[in-house]
Protein backbone atom coordinates (compact mmCIF):
# COMPACT_ATOMS: atom_id res chain seq x y z
CA UNK A 1 0.00 0.00 0.00
CA UNK A 2 3.01 2.35 0.97
CA UNK A 3 4.85 2.08 -2.46
CA UNK A 4 1.63 2.25 -4.28
CA UNK A 5 0.71 5.69 -2.52
CA UNK A 6 4.03 6.74 -3.25
CA UNK A 7 4.04 5.56 -6.92
CA UNK A 8 1.15 8.24 -7.16
CA UNK A 9 2.21 11.00 -5.29
CA UNK A 10 5.59 10.64 -8.17
CA UNK A 11 3.17 10.99 -10.39
CA UNK A 12 1.57 14.09 -9.43
CA UNK A 13 4.57 15.44 -8.22
CA UNK A 14 6.41 15.28 -11.89
CA UNK A 15 3.31 16.51 -13.46
CA UNK A 16 4.14 19.74 -11.49
CA UNK A 17 7.85 19.67 -11.72
CA UNK A 18 8.47 19.73 -15.37
CA UNK A 19 9.93 23.31 -14.50
CA UNK A 20 10.08 23.93 -10.76
CA UNK A 21 9.17 27.54 -9.12
CA UNK A 22 12.17 29.71 -9.90
CA UNK A 23 11.25 31.59 -6.34
CA UNK A 24 13.60 30.62 -3.79
CA UNK A 25 15.54 28.24 -6.00
CA UNK A 26 18.79 27.56 -4.69
CA UNK A 27 16.68 26.47 -1.62
CA UNK A 28 13.89 24.67 -3.47
CA UNK A 29 15.56 22.83 -5.98
CA UNK A 30 17.63 20.44 -4.33
CA UNK A 31 14.24 19.16 -2.09
CA UNK A 32 12.18 19.14 -5.24
CA UNK A 33 15.03 16.77 -6.74
CA UNK A 34 15.47 14.37 -3.67
CA UNK A 35 11.82 12.91 -4.69
CA UNK A 36 13.27 10.95 -6.84
CA UNK A 37 16.37 9.09 -4.75
CA UNK A 38 13.81 8.87 -1.64
CA UNK A 39 11.40 7.05 -3.42
CA UNK A 40 14.13 4.47 -4.48
CA UNK A 41 14.49 3.77 -0.63
CA UNK A 42 10.93 3.48 0.37
CA UNK A 43 11.05 -0.40 0.21
CA UNK A 44 13.76 -0.41 3.13
CA UNK A 45 12.04 -0.84 6.51
CA UNK A 46 12.87 2.33 8.69
CA UNK A 47 12.60 4.23 5.55
CA UNK A 48 9.16 3.57 4.25
CA UNK A 49 7.21 5.87 6.71
CA UNK A 50 9.38 8.70 6.63
CA UNK A 51 10.39 8.62 2.62
CA UNK A 52 6.23 8.85 2.23
CA UNK A 53 5.96 11.61 4.39
CA UNK A 54 8.48 13.71 2.93
CA UNK A 55 7.56 13.02 -0.24
CA UNK A 56 3.56 13.93 0.61
CA UNK A 57 4.98 16.66 1.91
CA UNK A 58 6.95 18.44 -1.55
CA UNK A 59 3.62 17.17 -3.55
CA UNK A 60 1.61 19.78 -0.94
CA UNK A 61 4.35 22.50 -1.30
CA UNK A 62 4.87 21.97 -5.16
CA UNK A 63 0.70 22.62 -5.28
CA UNK A 64 1.17 26.00 -3.52
CA UNK A 65 3.83 27.21 -5.34
CA UNK A 66 2.13 26.31 -8.68
CA UNK A 67 -0.60 28.98 -7.82
CA UNK A 68 1.18 31.57 -5.88
CA UNK A 69 0.91 34.63 -6.95
CA UNK A 70 4.64 36.05 -6.74
CA UNK A 71 2.78 39.90 -6.33
CA UNK A 72 1.24 39.06 -2.89
CA UNK A 73 4.10 39.40 0.01
CA UNK A 74 2.07 37.31 2.61
CA UNK A 75 1.56 34.36 0.23
CA UNK A 76 5.30 34.83 -1.17
CA UNK A 77 6.21 34.65 3.14
CA UNK A 78 3.91 32.01 3.69
CA UNK A 79 5.72 29.78 0.83
CA UNK A 80 9.45 30.39 2.73
CA UNK A 81 7.91 29.29 5.56
CA UNK A 82 6.89 25.96 4.20
CA UNK A 83 10.37 25.23 2.11
CA UNK A 84 11.68 26.07 5.66
CA UNK A 85 9.73 23.22 7.03
CA UNK A 86 10.38 21.01 3.94
CA UNK A 87 14.27 21.65 5.06
CA UNK A 88 13.72 20.16 8.23
CA UNK A 89 11.70 17.17 7.31
CA UNK A 90 14.73 16.76 4.46
CA UNK A 91 16.94 16.94 7.37
CA UNK A 92 15.07 14.02 9.10
CA UNK A 93 14.77 12.23 6.53
CA UNK A 94 18.30 12.28 5.51
CA UNK A 95 19.39 11.36 8.70
CA UNK A 96 17.47 8.27 9.13
CA UNK A 97 19.09 7.59 5.68
CA UNK A 98 22.22 7.68 6.90
CA UNK A 99 21.39 5.46 10.63
CA UNK A 100 20.31 2.99 7.85
CA UNK A 101 24.31 3.40 6.24
CA UNK A 102 25.81 3.16 9.45
CA UNK A 103 23.10 -0.04 10.46
CA UNK A 104 24.29 -2.00 7.64
CA UNK A 105 27.62 -1.51 8.17
CA UNK A 106 26.63 -3.02 11.47
CA UNK A 107 25.10 -5.75 10.01
CA UNK A 108 28.02 -6.37 7.35
CA UNK A 109 24.96 -5.84 4.85
CA UNK A 110 27.34 -4.47 1.81
CA UNK A 111 24.41 -5.14 -1.02
CA UNK A 112 22.03 -2.76 1.13
CA UNK A 113 25.31 -0.43 2.09
CA UNK A 114 25.51 0.27 -1.64
CA UNK A 115 21.73 0.73 -2.05
CA UNK A 116 21.52 3.51 0.42
CA UNK A 117 24.71 5.20 -0.70
CA UNK A 118 24.47 5.45 -4.20
CA UNK A 119 21.23 7.46 -4.08
CA UNK A 120 21.67 10.79 -4.89
CA UNK A 121 21.53 13.07 -1.44
CA UNK A 122 22.12 16.54 -0.71
CA UNK A 123 24.05 16.04 2.42
CA UNK A 124 24.97 12.13 2.14
CA UNK A 125 27.23 10.89 4.59
CA UNK A 126 28.30 14.86 5.99
CA UNK A 127 29.37 13.18 9.15
CA UNK A 128 32.93 13.00 8.78
CA UNK A 129 33.00 9.81 11.38
CA UNK A 130 30.31 8.13 9.55
CA UNK A 131 32.42 9.07 5.30
CA UNK A 132 35.77 6.94 7.14
CA UNK A 133 33.82 5.00 8.15
CA UNK A 134 31.90 3.88 5.24
CA UNK A 135 35.40 3.91 2.88
CA UNK A 136 36.58 1.96 5.51
CA UNK A 137 33.73 -0.87 4.97
CA UNK A 138 33.59 -0.15 1.51
CA UNK A 139 37.55 -0.54 0.77
CA UNK A 140 37.07 -4.11 2.57
CA UNK A 141 34.39 -5.16 0.23
CA UNK A 142 35.07 -3.06 -3.21
CA UNK A 143 36.59 -6.82 -4.33
CA UNK A 144 32.87 -7.94 -4.75
CA UNK A 145 31.09 -4.85 -6.77
CA UNK A 146 32.29 -1.06 -7.10
CA UNK A 147 30.72 2.02 -6.57
CA UNK A 148 31.20 5.11 -8.55
CA UNK A 149 30.48 6.69 -5.51
CA UNK A 150 33.03 5.55 -3.00
CA UNK A 151 35.79 5.63 -5.95
CA UNK A 152 35.01 9.29 -6.63
CA UNK A 153 34.68 9.61 -2.42
CA UNK A 154 38.05 8.20 -2.16
CA UNK A 155 39.72 10.01 -4.95
CA UNK A 156 38.29 13.32 -3.08
CA UNK A 157 39.99 12.63 0.04
CA UNK A 158 42.89 12.85 -1.44
CA UNK A 159 42.61 16.12 -3.76
CA UNK A 160 41.10 17.56 -0.74
CA UNK A 161 44.51 17.25 1.10
CA UNK A 162 46.23 19.12 -1.85
CA UNK A 163 43.36 21.50 -1.22
CA UNK A 164 44.53 22.91 2.25
CA UNK A 165 47.93 23.18 1.04
CA UNK A 166 47.16 25.12 -1.58
CA UNK A 167 44.64 27.44 -0.50
CA UNK A 168 45.99 28.17 2.61
CA UNK A 169 49.85 26.54 3.32
CA UNK A 170 52.06 28.39 0.95
CA UNK A 171 55.04 28.19 2.57
CA UNK A 172 58.51 29.07 1.16
CA UNK A 173 61.94 28.38 1.80
CA UNK A 174 65.21 29.72 1.29
CA UNK A 175 69.31 29.48 2.38
CA UNK A 176 71.41 32.49 2.98
CA UNK A 177 75.55 32.19 3.80
CA UNK A 178 77.93 33.76 3.34
CA UNK A 179 78.85 32.76 -0.19
CA UNK A 180 75.38 33.78 -1.46
CA UNK A 181 74.55 37.18 -2.89
CA UNK A 182 71.23 38.52 -1.52
CA UNK A 183 68.47 38.67 -3.62
CA UNK A 184 66.73 42.14 -3.03
CA UNK A 185 63.93 41.02 -5.83
CA UNK A 186 62.71 38.67 -3.79
CA UNK A 187 59.50 39.14 -0.79
CA UNK A 188 61.45 37.93 1.57
CA UNK A 189 65.40 37.99 2.38
CA UNK A 190 68.45 37.62 4.42
CA UNK A 191 71.26 39.97 4.74
CA UNK A 192 74.06 40.48 6.88
CA UNK A 193 76.01 43.42 7.96
CA UNK A 194 79.55 42.97 9.02
CA UNK A 195 81.66 45.32 11.31
CA UNK A 196 85.25 44.72 12.82
CA UNK A 197 83.37 43.31 15.50
CA UNK A 198 80.00 41.78 14.45
CA UNK A 199 78.00 39.90 11.78
CA UNK A 200 74.00 41.64 12.20
CA UNK A 201 71.50 39.47 10.51
CA UNK A 202 68.22 41.23 9.06
CA UNK A 203 65.02 39.79 7.83
CA UNK A 204 63.51 41.84 5.22
CA UNK A 205 59.72 41.48 4.80
CA UNK A 206 59.08 43.28 1.44
CA UNK A 207 54.87 41.96 1.16
CA UNK A 208 52.15 43.93 2.16
CA UNK A 209 51.25 41.40 5.03
CA UNK A 210 52.57 40.24 7.80
CA UNK A 211 54.77 36.81 8.24
CA UNK A 212 55.57 34.45 10.45
CA UNK A 213 59.12 32.68 9.81
CA UNK A 214 61.43 30.07 11.13
CA UNK A 215 64.82 30.15 10.91
CA UNK A 216 67.61 27.40 11.15
CA UNK A 217 70.97 28.39 11.17
CA UNK A 218 74.90 26.81 12.28
CA UNK A 219 77.60 29.34 13.15
CA UNK A 220 80.73 28.67 12.97
CA UNK A 221 83.53 31.03 14.93
CA UNK A 222 80.93 33.18 16.34
CA UNK A 223 79.50 33.91 19.56
CA UNK A 224 75.59 34.99 20.17
CA UNK A 225 73.07 34.43 22.09
CA UNK A 226 71.33 31.11 22.32
CA UNK A 227 67.99 32.58 23.99
CA UNK A 228 66.77 34.13 20.75
CA UNK A 229 63.69 32.45 19.11
CA UNK A 230 63.78 30.37 15.88
CA UNK A 231 60.24 31.25 15.11
CA UNK A 232 59.77 35.30 14.63
CA UNK A 233 56.82 37.37 13.25
CA UNK A 234 58.19 40.38 10.84
CA UNK A 235 55.48 43.07 9.95
CA UNK A 236 54.41 44.19 6.68
CA UNK A 237 56.95 46.09 4.48
CA UNK A 238 59.44 45.78 7.37
CA UNK A 239 63.09 45.05 8.61
CA UNK A 240 63.57 43.19 11.81
CA UNK A 241 67.12 43.10 12.77
CA UNK A 242 67.23 39.21 13.89
CA UNK A 243 70.17 38.17 15.54
CA UNK A 244 73.95 39.83 16.56
CA UNK A 245 76.75 37.69 16.04
CA UNK A 246 80.07 38.28 17.75
CA UNK A 247 83.65 37.11 16.20
CA UNK A 248 85.31 35.03 18.37
CA UNK A 249 87.52 33.94 15.77
CA UNK A 250 89.34 35.71 12.51
CA UNK A 251 87.88 33.08 10.57
CA UNK A 252 83.71 32.28 10.95
CA UNK A 253 80.94 31.11 8.62
CA UNK A 254 77.09 30.54 8.81
CA UNK A 255 75.05 29.11 6.96
CA UNK A 256 70.92 29.38 7.45
CA UNK A 257 67.38 28.39 6.21
CA UNK A 258 64.25 29.82 6.68
CA UNK A 259 60.97 28.93 6.03
CA UNK A 260 57.79 31.39 5.99
CA UNK A 261 54.36 32.00 5.65
CA UNK A 262 51.49 34.61 5.27
CA UNK A 263 50.08 35.53 8.81
CA UNK A 264 50.84 36.12 12.24
CA UNK A 265 51.64 33.26 15.10
CA UNK A 266 50.92 35.98 17.68
CA UNK A 267 47.75 36.43 16.14
CA UNK A 268 45.11 36.72 19.06
CA UNK A 269 41.62 36.84 17.01
CA UNK A 270 39.19 38.93 18.93
CA UNK A 271 36.82 35.82 19.87
CA UNK A 272 33.77 38.95 20.48
CA UNK A 273 34.03 40.06 17.14
CA UNK A 274 30.54 40.11 14.95
CA UNK A 275 31.61 40.33 11.39
CA UNK A 276 29.25 40.92 8.66
CA UNK A 277 27.70 38.27 5.96
CA UNK A 278 30.41 38.99 3.05
CA UNK A 279 27.56 40.09 0.83
CA UNK A 280 25.37 43.25 0.59
CA UNK A 281 23.10 43.74 2.91
CA UNK A 282 19.46 42.81 2.89
CA UNK A 283 20.48 39.99 0.61
CA UNK A 284 20.60 36.53 1.28
CA UNK A 285 22.75 33.58 0.07
CA UNK A 286 22.17 29.59 0.98
CA UNK A 287 25.44 27.63 2.87
CA UNK A 288 26.30 25.43 0.90
CA UNK A 289 29.11 23.98 3.25
CA UNK A 290 29.61 25.22 6.73
CA UNK A 291 32.41 24.26 9.23
CA UNK A 292 33.80 21.17 9.49
CA UNK A 293 31.65 20.36 5.98
CA UNK A 294 31.86 16.88 4.97
CA UNK A 295 33.50 18.64 2.04
CA UNK A 296 36.61 20.51 2.04
CA UNK A 297 36.08 22.33 5.24
CA UNK A 298 38.86 20.19 7.58
CA UNK A 299 41.70 19.88 9.56
CA UNK A 300 42.81 23.46 9.04
CA UNK A 301 39.84 24.94 6.91
CA UNK A 302 37.66 23.70 9.33
CA UNK A 303 35.89 26.98 9.89
CA UNK A 304 34.98 27.86 6.27
CA UNK A 305 32.35 28.69 4.95
CA UNK A 306 31.04 28.64 1.55
CA UNK A 307 28.14 30.62 -0.04
CA UNK A 308 26.40 29.43 -3.17
CA UNK A 309 25.90 32.23 -5.28
CA UNK A 310 25.74 33.58 -8.56
CA UNK A 311 28.66 34.43 -10.52
CA UNK A 312 29.04 38.16 -10.57
CA UNK A 313 26.99 38.64 -6.89
CA UNK A 314 28.40 41.46 -5.32
CA UNK A 315 31.07 40.33 -2.51
CA UNK A 316 31.39 42.71 0.78
CA UNK A 317 34.00 43.10 3.18
CA UNK A 318 32.98 41.47 6.81
CA UNK A 319 35.42 43.46 8.35
CA UNK A 320 37.53 46.30 8.03
CA UNK A 321 41.07 45.84 6.74
CA UNK A 322 43.85 46.17 4.75
CA UNK A 323 44.17 44.47 1.41
CA UNK A 324 46.99 42.30 1.10
CA UNK A 325 46.79 40.13 -1.67
CA UNK A 326 44.83 39.18 -4.58
CA UNK A 327 43.89 37.89 -7.49
CA UNK A 328 41.51 38.43 -10.78
CA UNK A 329 42.96 37.33 -14.18
CA UNK A 330 41.68 34.01 -14.49
CA UNK A 331 38.59 32.27 -15.38
CA UNK A 332 39.55 28.36 -15.26
CA UNK A 333 37.86 26.26 -13.06
CA UNK A 334 38.22 22.43 -12.46
CA UNK A 335 38.87 19.38 -9.79
CA UNK A 336 42.38 18.78 -8.46
CA UNK A 337 44.98 20.65 -7.21
CA UNK A 338 46.39 21.55 -11.12
CA UNK A 339 43.23 24.19 -10.90
CA UNK A 340 44.21 25.52 -7.53
CA UNK A 341 46.59 28.33 -9.32
CA UNK A 342 43.71 29.26 -11.13
CA UNK A 343 41.45 30.79 -8.52
CA UNK A 344 40.88 34.69 -8.35
CA UNK A 345 40.76 35.57 -4.69
CA UNK A 346 41.16 38.66 -1.86
CA UNK A 347 43.11 39.00 1.20
CA UNK A 348 42.18 41.21 3.91
CA UNK A 349 44.32 41.41 7.10
CA UNK A 350 42.28 42.70 10.21
CA UNK A 351 43.92 45.01 13.39
CA UNK A 352 44.21 41.68 15.05
CA UNK A 353 46.68 39.76 12.31
CA UNK A 354 44.29 37.49 11.44
CA UNK A 355 43.24 37.72 7.75
CA UNK A 356 40.00 36.83 5.87
CA UNK A 357 39.79 35.25 2.41
CA UNK A 358 36.97 35.33 -0.01
CA UNK A 359 37.67 33.05 -3.03
CA UNK A 360 36.93 31.96 -6.37
CA UNK A 361 36.10 35.43 -7.75
CA UNK A 362 35.52 35.80 -10.83
CA UNK A 363 37.54 37.23 -13.94
CA UNK A 364 38.25 40.87 -13.01
CA UNK A 365 36.34 40.36 -10.25
CA UNK A 366 39.05 42.32 -7.71
CA UNK A 367 37.67 45.55 -7.21
CA UNK A 368 40.25 46.95 -4.35
CA UNK A 369 43.78 47.63 -4.74
CA UNK A 370 46.73 45.75 -2.43
CA UNK A 371 47.40 48.35 0.27
CA UNK A 372 44.17 49.65 0.55
CA UNK A 373 42.22 50.47 3.78
CA UNK A 374 38.91 48.62 3.07
CA UNK A 375 35.49 49.11 5.49
CA UNK A 376 33.25 46.18 7.10
CA UNK A 377 30.00 46.05 4.34
CA UNK A 378 32.55 47.99 1.22
CA UNK A 379 32.40 46.15 -2.08
CA UNK A 380 35.16 44.63 -2.80
CA UNK A 381 34.53 42.08 -5.50
CA UNK A 382 32.33 40.04 -7.61
CA UNK A 383 31.70 35.96 -7.05
CA UNK A 384 33.16 33.78 -9.63
CA UNK A 385 33.80 30.02 -9.58
CA UNK A 386 37.52 30.16 -10.23
CA UNK A 387 40.14 27.73 -9.16
CA UNK A 388 39.63 24.25 -7.76
CA UNK A 389 35.90 24.15 -7.42
CA UNK A 390 32.55 22.62 -8.36
CA UNK A 391 30.28 24.93 -8.84
CA UNK A 392 30.01 28.84 -8.35
CA UNK A 393 30.25 29.68 -4.50
CA UNK A 394 32.07 31.94 -2.29
CA UNK A 395 34.63 30.25 -0.26
CA UNK A 396 35.01 32.61 3.20
CA UNK A 397 37.25 32.23 6.32
CA UNK A 398 39.81 34.31 8.81
CA UNK A 399 42.99 32.35 9.07
CA UNK A 400 46.09 33.06 11.33
CA UNK A 401 49.77 31.18 10.95
CA UNK A 402 49.98 28.32 13.33
CA UNK A 403 53.95 27.79 12.35
CA UNK A 404 55.75 29.30 9.79
CA UNK A 405 54.26 26.04 7.68
CA UNK A 406 51.13 26.23 8.12
CA UNK A 407 47.73 28.42 8.68
CA UNK A 408 44.66 27.47 10.46
CA UNK A 409 41.17 28.84 10.56
CA UNK A 410 39.44 30.64 13.31
CA UNK A 411 36.12 30.09 14.64
CA UNK A 412 33.91 33.47 13.76
CA UNK A 413 30.68 34.50 14.25
CA UNK A 414 27.94 36.69 12.12
CA UNK A 415 25.76 38.78 12.60
CA UNK A 416 22.47 38.86 10.51
CA UNK A 417 18.84 40.48 10.61
CA UNK A 418 17.86 37.14 12.40
CA UNK A 419 20.53 38.05 15.50
CA UNK A 420 24.46 36.41 15.71
CA UNK A 421 24.96 33.44 13.70
CA UNK A 422 28.08 31.14 15.18
CA UNK A 423 27.80 27.89 13.13
CA UNK A 424 26.36 28.05 9.75
CA UNK A 425 23.67 25.48 8.73
CA UNK A 426 24.10 24.00 5.42
CA UNK A 427 21.14 24.87 3.27
CA UNK A 428 20.26 27.91 5.13
CA UNK A 429 19.57 31.10 3.73
CA UNK A 430 21.44 33.93 5.91
CA UNK A 431 20.40 37.86 5.18
CA UNK A 432 22.93 40.28 5.69
CA UNK A 433 22.52 43.14 8.00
Amino acid sequence: MIKYFIALLLFSTSIIADEYPLMFKQLASPLYESVKPLSKLSGFDGLNQGCSDYISEVDGVLLFAKNLDEANKAEVKQYLQKLRVLQKKYEYTLSLVNENINLSINEDNYKKFLTLTECDMDGLLKSRALLNKSIKYYKKNRDKKKSKYFEEKIEFVKLLKDYQEEVYNQSKSDTFDLAKKINPNKSVYLQAKTSKKNVVIYIHNKNPYTITLNVNASYEGLDYDHGVSKEVVVKAKSTLKYITLHKAYESYSYEVSYRWIIGSVNALHDTKYLYSLPYEKKTSNRVSQGFNGGTSHTGRSRYAVDFAMDIGTKICAARDGIVVRSKSNSNINGVGRKFSKYANYINIEHSDGTIAMYYHLKKDGVAVSIGEKVKRGQVIGYSGNTGYSTGPHLHFAVFKASSAKRTQTVPIKFITIDGEVDNPRVGAFYVAK
